[in-house]
């Protein structure tokens, strides 16, 4: 039995400890002999007190854990254990048919190309595997043998092509027998998927089926191809069609895949079927159905090992390091406290822990107070989503009802949602603080504006120059107001001309009826008249008010495109451009 797992790093470490110490002592000497030639006799008390003894205790304490490390490094090893012999998790082969019919096209490109990108992505899949690749078509031969290596197999798959092998057909049986034939030599589990169209022409199926499973070999069959076939083409060798593939008595040769054929074998050797659609699916499906026969990693009998004991020395190395550190040359003496003074500093402690909890506690009430939900409010209104900043600035305003720049915010997001008419009456309470008077008047004058309240809109603006006379926007807006209540009380011309126009025509009208029913009083042509005169104006007065909006809204949608420009041609008249000042606190 080695006593050691690494032998020759116990001789450096055990040589360069040695060196250590001998170089430690030789310096030691060295310093007490400076020493007693400078102090003389005097030397020999301080040398023999107790810091001396301390001293040298931690020295041996030092060098002792520096031994234990290089001990533990070296792997001391006794008593035997057994450890299993472990390998891959277990041996995969992915037998691909290549025969012509395998160049169909009813899979795009082909049903051999997908049957590649298939290969390469179990490939991947099964990286803790060994895998290998069977080409087969009427005969079986080994396209790359059982390797890890991820790079040689996608090399030897990129080689397969339809009719690549001289023996044309189909011959499943010739398939299995080559991969029990390679896994003969391999231990633990067996694997072998099956790509293949599923057109058999062998007659010793049942035969290999029947090794295989005496020798516990799974075979999962991928149906590759659709069950309504396509014709086979016959290629050149650059890929051109020449022709399709055609039976003895020359009829055009189509290939269907033979699933009924494929799940016989997947049945009679204890593995899965699978419709092949598209690689990395089909892939998943194979590592899964692999996964759930539960397969070990390859086991042997195992074999008998040292145990590794480099723990103890290591432990012990750690205990006497902490120990010298420890260990004063000073001395530790233990002094009672002083109650007393204790005492006295103890209410100036509680009343500094008190103010801590106070401070603490208004930090937190501060953070779930209201100016938490109003900086969410003003997180949202960034975002522009507006339903959510009212919603959040409404939290605030129930915490803390006396803000009033609340009632502001969330006015300004009513604005922006064009509910004009609960913003005008968050902007009304808003304007009872001072701080926001002034902006609150120009924005309700704002809001009862957009909503066609062109009077109430004039008295905003006057409030809010009487906050601030300053304010050159409020000045230009209700200037607008007030020219549009005057074009609002004159009407145009042009517009009296044709309602007269209008009126003439309804009154030859009225005189035709008349005529034509003599019967009617004029007291009832007078009434009809006068409704209809009151119904032509409230039409008049609606479409006034539409036009109105329509012209705002314009106004709005060119100044959110340009503000830019809207401001200098605003300069350019010699007047501020209009704002609305919404402003988020």
């Amino acid at each position: 039995m080695e006593l050691f797992r690494y032998p020759l790093t116990l001789a450096w470490l055990t040589a360069a400890f040695a060196a250590l110490v001998f170089f430690r002592f030789r310096a030691e000497e060295r310093r007490l002999e400076a020493a007693r030639g400078l102090l003389g006799p005097a030397f020999d008390k301080l040398g023999s007190g107790p810091e001396a003894a301390r001293s040298r205790l931690r020295g041996l304490l030092y060098f002792t854990a520096l031994g234990l490390l290089a001990l533990a490094a070296a792997g001391p090893q006794w008593g035997v254990e057994l450890s299993p012999v472990t390998d891959l998790k277990g041996n995969v082969v992915i037998a691909v048919d290549t025969s012509l019919s395998m160049g169909a096209r009813d899979l795009k490109p082909d049903r051999l190309s997908n049957a590649r990108l298939l290969l390469g992505a179990i490939a991947q899949k099964f990286a803790d595997y060994r895998i290998g690749v069977v080409a087969f078509a009427g005969e079986a031969y080994i396209q790359c043998p059982l390797t890890t290596d991820q790079d040689a197999i996608s090399y030897f798959a990129s080689g397969l092509k339809p009719g690549m092998l001289p023996s044309q057909g189909t011959d499943f049986s010739e398939a299995v027998e080559t991969v029990l034939g390679m896994l003969s030599r391999y231990g633990g589990q067996k694997v072998m998927v099956l790509i293949t169209d599923g057109e058999d022409h062998s007659s010793a199926l049942d035969t290999s089926l029947k090794a295989a499973k005496e020798q516990n070999l799974k075979i999962f069959t991928i149906g590759i191809g659709s069950p309504d076939g396509d014709l086979v083409p016959m290629t050149d060798s650059i890929g051109n069609t020449l022709e399709y593939k055609k039976d003895k008595s020359g009829k055009t040769v189509v290939s269907r895949m033979d699933e009924a054929a494929l799940m016989k074998i997947a049945s009679r050797t204890g593995a899965a079927y699978l419709r092949y659609t598209d690689p990395d699916s089909a892939a998943e499906a194979v590592r899964s159905a692999v996964g759930a026969l539960d397969l070990e990693k390859s086991q042997g009998k195992g074999r008998s090992n040292f145990k590794n004991r480099y723990q103890w020395p290591l432990a012990m190395a750690l205990l006497l390091l902490l120990i010298e550190l420890m260990v004063m040359e000073k001395g530790f003496r233990f002094t009672p406290p002083d109650f007393k003074k204790l005492s006295a500093r103890l209410p100036r402690f509680k009343r500094g822990a008190a103010a801590l909890l106070l401070l603490a506690a208004a930090s937190t009430l501060h953070a779930a107070g209201p100016g938490a939900d109003a900086r969410k409010g003003g997180s949202a209104y960034k975002k522009k989503d507006w339903q959510a900043a009212v919603e959040y600035y409404s939290r605030a305003m129930q915490k803390a009802p006396a803000d009033k720049r609340l009632n502001f915010n969330i006015g300004d997001a009513y604005y922006r949602q064009e509910d004009y008419a609960k913003a005008g009456e968050f902007f009304d309470q808003a304007a009872a603080s001072p701080k926001v008077a002034a902006r609150a008047h120009y924005n309700r004058g704002n809001a009862l504006f957009k909503s066609g309240d062109v009077a109430g809109a004039i008295a905003g603006y006057r409030k809010a120059l009487s906050f601030d006379p300053k304010d050159e926007n409020a000045k230009f807006n209700l200037q607008k107001a007030l020219e549009q209540q005057k074009k609002n009380s004159c009407p145009n011309p042009d517009d009296k001309k044709k309602d007269d126009k209008k009126d003439q025509d309804k009154k030859k009208q009225g005189d035709q009826d008349k005529k034509e029913d003599k019967s009617g009083g004029d007291k009832e042509n007078q009434e009809k008249e006068k409704q209809r005169e009151q119904e032509k104006k409230k039409a008049e007065a609606k479409e006034r008010s539409r036009q109105i909006l329509e012209m705002m809204k314009e106004k709005e949608k060119a100044a959110a495109r340009d503000p830019e420009a809207m401001k200098q041609a605003a300069m350019q008249k010699g007047k501020p451009p209009p704002q609305d000042r919404l402003e988020d606190w």
